[in-house]
């Protein structure tokens, strides 16, 4: 009887988590569209995306100028790839038909902020001859816009455009021989522009329009499993916890993409390598006293070899365990959590 109830109780817990962080998700793509990019600056960047190379993502990026007549060309690319999108759901390993959803990742897992850095940097060249575009197959729309700057990138990959054996991207050329028109097949590499987006990064969020295109550009599933392998040796060399134990989390996540992706922001976010912030997370435990969270004697992290501890402990590496102000509830958080800054007097 006991267990029915426990049992009863863990899944009530479960579907109000859920819905929770389905409302989160809902959020952001409400706050997406809701933006105004209607005179947003519109900065084009080329770049070859090497599928494999996980150190370097991008190759060489170069901006490429866009006439001022054709920028709301590039502008409603992006306004029409989110306003045309009405749901979003987290990605997972066994998704629903895409139709006119977004699958939600946060960056954290992927690269895309090596490309982002890069160009914020503001040290990048701009492309002036013609041939350069040859060595190219992705472009980045990047849209800025409000006070202080905020930025939108919308990512397109053009592998396809590349191939001189693909023929639906060899152009016909008609010309007048004797009288008569006949055709040849243009074979030249080109660049190739399209009016659609496969994937938007708006700050810590990647929407996914194309999910294949998404997972073939970023390399998607072998680059967690880097991920992972990167975060775990990370993880044994820190404060958190001694190699046997993070060792433990190789077999534990497995193959299992959604702790893939929280491991990845646990590397990204480093609170393992803070001392100061490990200790609080001590006393936090210590003062709930229900968390499944271990110490060992000399307070490090102990792993223990069940599922559930695992998703307790990336959240909570993640510092995404929250209590509600009002009736001090415990939530664990999808998504990037907000700080309200206070009102000044």
């Amino acid at each position: 009887m006991a267990n029915n109830k426990s049992n009863i109780v863990e899944a009530l817990q479960e579907e109000v988590q859920h819905e929770l962080d389905q409302a989160s998700l809902d959020k952001k793509l409400a706050d997406l569209r809701a933006i105004d990019l209607s005179k947003a600056t519109v900065n084009l960047w080329v770049t070859n995306v090497k599928v494999s190379n996980k150190s370097k993502r991008f190759g060489d990026i170069k901006n490429l100028k866009v006439h001022s007549e054709y920028q709301e060309h590039f502008r409603q690319y992006v306004i029409h790839c989110i306003k045309g999108t009405e749901h979003i759901e987290e990605l997972r390993p066994i998704t629903t038909i895409q139709d006119n959803r977004f699958f939600y990742v946060e960056s954290s897992s992927t690269d895309l902020t090596q490309l982002i850095e890069q160009v914020e940097n503001g040290e990048l060249t701009t492309i002036t001859q013609e041939t350069e575009l040859n060595n190219y197959n992705a472009y980045v729309i990047q849209l800025t816009f409000d006070e202080p700057e905020k930025n939108i990138y919308a990512f397109r990959y053009i592998k396809g455009a590349w191939s001189l054996n693909n023929t639906a991207n060899k152009t016909l050329r008609t010309s007048y021989q004797n009288n008569r028109l006949v055709v040849e097949i243009d074979q030249s590499n080109k660049f190739q522009i399209t009016p659609y987006v496969d994937f938007i990064q708006y700050e810590s969020s990647v929407f996914i329009a194309d999910l294949t295109q998404f997972e073939t550009a970023m390399n998607y599933h072998e680059r967690l499993k880097e991920k992972k392998a990167e975060t775990i040796s990370a993880l044994g060399k820190s404060f958190a916890m001694n190699a046997d134990e993070s060792n433990k989390l190789i077999s534990i996540i497995g193959d299992d993409k959604r702790l893939m992706r929280q491991l990845a922001s646990v590397y990204e976010k480093q609170h393992f390598n803070n001392e100061l912030w490990l200790r609080k997370l001590r006393d936090a435990a210590d003062e709930a006293g229900n968390w499944q969270i271990k110490f060992d004697d000399d307070g490090k992290i102990k792993v223990i070899e069940k599922k559930e501890y695992v998703k307790e402990l990336l959240v909570l590496l993640q510092n995404k365990r929250v209590k509600t102000v009002v009736d001090g509830l415990m939530f664990d958080v999808e998504g990037e959590l907000v700080t309200i800054q206070p009102i000044q007097p």
